[in-house]
């Protein structure tokens, strides 16, 4: 059977959460799927923690290809500033219009808040981004929440458990087994 590779699309701007971009392109791309790594300008971006990465592509060269989902990390400077970026914002619509998958964790769910993107959904964020007492939303308090298209994380320390989350929606329990037996994560019981 050749089933071709889903592709990511992680958009990035200075401040993100260094975890939470580093730890989900680095699990999908341990599960095979392609990740592009986005700019929103040109040359290296800075996270929230130094790390630097040179992104694969500017967003403004990819916005218009098909994504089988985008990832928003979080940082709470970065996801101000992904907010900020119209060419995101119309994107991140258009997949909410289409029923497409996002993903988005820590303070980037607030992105999704802003836009009126969660509404009637189960979501989770890290605390003090959304209200939870919100009319709009369905807030929870666990590390990863999947409503349907949406699936919403809190933090630097679920990135992991997000990322394989998401290796699982797009590939499968099997891939996602795969990918987690060589991690050695220590399984509480």
């Amino acid at each position: 059977m050749n089933v071709s590779m889903p592709h990511v699309l992680i958009p990035l701007a200075d401040g993100f959460e260094d975890m939470e971009a580093v730890i989900v392109c680095d699990i999908l791309r341990r599960a095979d799927v392609q990740v592009t790594l986005a700019g929103l300008g040109a040359g290296p971006v800075r996270g929230a923690r130094g790390i630097q990465i040179l992104p694969d592509a500017l967003l403004a060269d990819v916005a218009q290809e098909s994504f089988d989902l985008l990832v928003l990390p979080g940082g709470r400077l970065g996801s101000q500033r992904l907010g900020e970026d119209s060419r995101l914002l119309d994107l991140l619509r258009e997949r909410h219009e289409r029923g497409e998958m996002i993903a988005a964790i820590c303070a980037a769910p607030g992105v999704l808040a802003a836009q009126g993107l969660l509404e009637g959904r189960a979501v989770t964020a890290y605390p003090g981004t959304l209200d939870p007492h919100s009319p709009h939303y369905h807030y929870q308090e666990t590390a990863v929440v999947v409503d349907g298209p949406l699936v919403t994380s809190r933090g630097p320390g679920t990135a992991m458990d997000f990322a394989l989350t998401l290796v699982e929606l797009l590939l499968g329990p099997a891939q996602r087994a795969q990918v987690e037996a060589p991690l050695q994560r220590s399984h509480v019981s």
